[in-house]
């Protein structure tokens, strides 16, 4: 899986943006985390505030710190979106992009094959004619997560790479829903037990690109997974409050059945206030046939300076890792709607094209 790096955002000399105020503290105890399908479900999909009568709260997020916000619940179906999450711009771009260059929103969809999915939109806004709420075929796009009895996992993406993918595991003959299940693995669970969310597994999974989407591979790669929960510091935008200290479901995706001697591993976040908050990709410092050594930590290098995400501690495991790139969304944004934003981005796309598999069409759709 990859994402797009904005323009000029890497190879940047720009000094390390520093936040020195004091974390807040916002974010349960981990000790209260437990796996069940109701708390994995609220890891994945962003909060929205409620006044005192329960009604929702647009333009207030549940990281604002604002009393009018009294409770907080998930987002749901069809609901709209009270306020958006960006990432950050380095310091000299901030007048060319104010408003970060991506957009990236975490929110229920009902789907035929799935029932409920949760949408991760990629949404570009900044440079060679992207614009927020629209969809930009080339660069915007998401990821999709599936929750199911025992795995939440990552069963298609989309970006300006390789365009729509869907990942599977292990299967034969033709792609069912079931086979997207236990793909990219965010984290496992005992539906019947609780239990403390974490652990570790070896995914076995296939990337299927448009035009072989309908077939189950014949070979399949490894991924070492692993995944915890722990406080995570996350940086603030200029004018809003210091640095976040949410509790976060931290899960990391290894290329390669081993830690030690992984090529590069990608690092996912999400918290129960925003969803999907920060994402990181690391590559073993040693080179492999894409990237020399060197080209990696001048990639490190750049990123560091960028100043668009807080510090990380590097994926463990012995592989000498060094981080190349990251988003952070935490930069909260209001709606254009003063009521609120319409949820549709990256599955609306997808339901616009003829080969859409049949399994995220809207229910009771003619596909």
């Amino acid at each position: 899986m990859t994402r797009l790096a904005a323009p000029a955002a890497l190879g940047l000399a720009a000094a390390l943006l520093i936040i020195a105020a004091p974390a807040d503290g916002t974010g349960s105890s981990t000790d209260e985390i437990v796996a069940t399908p109701a708390m994995i479900r609220d890891f994945m999909i962003q909060n929205v505030c409620l006044d005192a009568r329960g009604a929702v709260l647009p333009g207030v997020s549940p990281v604002d710190g604002a009393p009018v916000c009294v409770e907080q619940r998930d987002l749901r179906p069809g609901e709209r979106l009270p306020y958006h999450k960006h990432d950050h711009p380095s310091p000299e771009q901030r007048a060319g992009a104010p408003l970060g260059y991506q957009r990236h929103d975490s929110f229920p969809v009902e789907t035929a094959g799935f029932g409920p999915v949760v949408e991760h939109s990629f949404d570009f806004g900044a440079g060679e004619g992207r614009r927020f709420g629209v969809f930009d075929r080339g660069s915007d796009g998401g990821d999709i997560t599936v929750l199911s009895p025992g795995w939440v996992s990552i069963a298609a993406t989309e970006d300006g790479g390789l365009g729509f993918q869907l990942f599977v595991g292990e299967c034969e003959g033709a792609v069912t829903p079931a086979a997207l299940t236990h793909s990219w693995i965010v984290a496992e669970f005992d539906a019947d037990r609780a239990a403390p969310l974490q652990g570790e597994t070896v995914a076995r999974l296939g990337d299927l690109t448009i035009g072989h989407q309908e077939t189950c591979p014949a070979r399949f790669g490894a991924a070492f997974t692993s995944w915890h929960v722990a406080p995570f510091r996350y940086r603030a935008a200029l004018g809003q409050a210091g640095p976040l200290t949410l509790t976060t479901l931290i899960s990391d995706h290894y290329g390669g059945a081993r830690r030690d001697t992984a090529d590069h591993v990608e690092r996912f976040y999400f918290t129960r206030e925003l969803g999907s908050t920060r994402w990181e990709r690391w590559q073993n410092a040693a080179g492999n046939r894409r990237f020399s050594a060197a080209q990696i930590a001048d990639l490190a290098k750049a990123i560091a300076a960028s100043g668009r995400c807080s510090t990380a501690e590097m994926p463990g495991g012995g592989a000498p890792l060094a981080m190349v790139d990251c988003r952070e969304w935490t930069r909260i944004v209001p709606p254009a709607d003063p009521a609120g934003d319409r949820p549709g981005f990256f599955i609306d796309a997808l339901r616009a094209r003829p080969d859409l598999p049949a399994f995220f069409a809207a229910p009771g759709s003619a596909r």
